[in-house]
């Protein structure tokens, strides 16, 4: 659930994953008065002074997918919170054990998403808009969570949380609105500080538009996914994202690489046979021969 929590100086309590947010973010929010964050070099994300309040004070990046598992299924965890209510108003009977049933469903289908990316055994992201966020043979693996209608993705490298990517849906009554557009112009309000905007580049293999923020710690990437209705809201630890290349040291095969044994027969280029040898070019009968 991305929120920001009541902070100092009147900062806007805001659930971007719950259903009625919508209308408290599109409200008009005094933000608190306070001084300029430091400049970004050139090239870099802008900097904000504060994504902390993005995500559940909960999760923190390094966990493994057990303990982030344990923050949403154990007694008293996310998914018992958000049961309570329901619960609370029903007697003993039929309906309140359906209910118990669909959120231990909901826990054990969660706690089985939990996704390893092996080389020689695909998966199906390699065909979602997600493939992009991973790689196979590094150690990496996702967790799926369906939660308040919306997708919530934990991205994990050597098991430990580096990434939360949420897919928010785009409509007039969503808390980001109904288009990408609007959806940087309020996080650009709610941040504070104008995202910068990187447009879709084949060169630089970025395969979406997205405005990105950063603070100390985290990176804030907002993922251009509207054909599809949503936008990708991203959170990431810098540190790990600094450490890719090193963290990534298996590289994917090139799709148009020469075969190895190909590449070993012609490695000192490609000759004819018969280019020494005599006769006619023409393979069929000799002249003159019946």
């Amino acid at each position: 659930m991305w929120y920001l929590p009541r902070m100092k100086r009147g900062v806007l309590a805001l659930s971007l994953l719950t259903l009625g947010a919508g209308a408290a973010l599109a409200s008009a929010v005094s933000l608190p008065a306070t001084a300029a964050p430091p400049a970004a070099p050139a090239g870099d994300a802008p900097t904000v002074s504060s994504l902390s309040g993005l995500v559940e004070k909960e999760l923190h990046w390094g966990m493994t997918h057990v303990q982030v598992t344990q923050v949403y299924n154990q007694t008293g965890g996310f998914f018992d919170r958000e049961y309570a209510p329901q619960l609370m108003k029903l007697q003993p009977g039929v309906a309140q054990q359906q209910l118990e049933a669909d959120r231990d469903s909901r826990k054990a289908n969660f706690e089985r998403s939990y996704t390893e990316f092996n080389i020689g055994t695909p998966t199906g992201y390699d065909v979602g808009a997600l493939h992009t966020e991973y790689t196979y043979g590094n150690g990496e693996a996702v967790q799926r969570l369906f939660k308040d209608g919306k997708n919530r993705f934990f991205f994990y490298i050597k098991d430990r949380l580096w990434k939360i990517y949420d897919e928010i849906p785009l409509r007039p009554d969503a808390p980001l609105g109904a288009s990408y557009q609007e959806a940087v112009t309020k996080l650009n309000g709610l941040l504070a500080v104008p995202g910068r905007i990187r447009a879709a580049n084949a060169q630089t293999g970025l395969e979406r538009t997205e405005a990105d923020w950063q603070d100390a710690k985290s990176h804030l990437r907002a993922v251009d996914r509207s054909g599809e209705h949503v936008v990708g809201v991203v959170l990431e630890d810098r540190n790990t994202l600094s450490n890719l290349t090193s963290l990534r040291s298996v590289k994917p095969p090139d799709p148009f690489a020469l075969d190895p044994s190909i590449a070993n027969i012609t490695k000192n280029g490609v000759t004819d046979p018969n280019a020494s040898k005599g006769g006619s070019p023409d393979g069929g009968k000799g002249k003159g021969k019946h």
